[in-house]
């Protein structure tokens, strides 16, 4: 009767342990699935480091920027909200992107530092567009195309007075 049991229970171990390996095998090739020739199609991508920190965001629309330690702490201003991509340093802060505006429908390339934008590269629908350049120090550049050219710079928060265009 003992053996009869110890077959029986054996039996049974080996199918219950086959069923096992089959459901196991079956997810390993669910999750090898080929999107070679698919479309994804998502509202947002976040990518994390290995501690979990948000490295770069891609979405349709974008998180609010923050420049306090990873805490979104400020509105995109008048122009309202982004889309685009989106450059985070290890403790989360908001570093640069590229990306397009609901409100006047721009395009942005920013390079900030840890407490403010230091550059920025816009192109405007009709035309224009403004490459800046500046620091903490009231220092800037700033060149700018559209009804006309611009070149003004700033030294310690003074302008510096460049020569007038001699054909006016």
């Amino acid at each position: 009767m003992k053996s009869k049991l110890i077959s029986i229970a054996s039996i049974a171990n080996m199918v219950f342990f086959l069923f096992y390996l089959f459901a196991f095998t079956k997810k390993e090739n669910q999750a090898t699935i080929n999107f070679e020739d698919k479309v994804l199609k998502v509202r947002g991508i976040v990518v994390v480091d290995s501690l979990g920190i948000e490295r770069v965001i891609v979405g349709a629309h974008l998180p609010e920027p923050n420049f306090e330690k990873g805490y979104r702490i400020a509105a995109r201003g008048k122009g309202g909200s982004v889309s685009g991509v989106m450059l985070y340093d290890h403790e989360g802060q908001e570093r640069g992107g590229y990306v397009t505006d609901d409100g006047f429908g721009n395009a942005f390339l920013t390079l900030d530092s840890k407490t403010s934008q230091q550059m920025l590269l816009l192109a405007e629908p009709q035309g224009s567009a403004t490459f800046k350049l500046w620091d903490r120090s009231n220092n800037s550049v700033n060149l700018s195309v559209g009804d006309e050219a611009v070149i003004e710079l700033t030294n310690k928060g003074k302008k510096i007075k460049l020569h007038e265009n001699e054909n006016k």
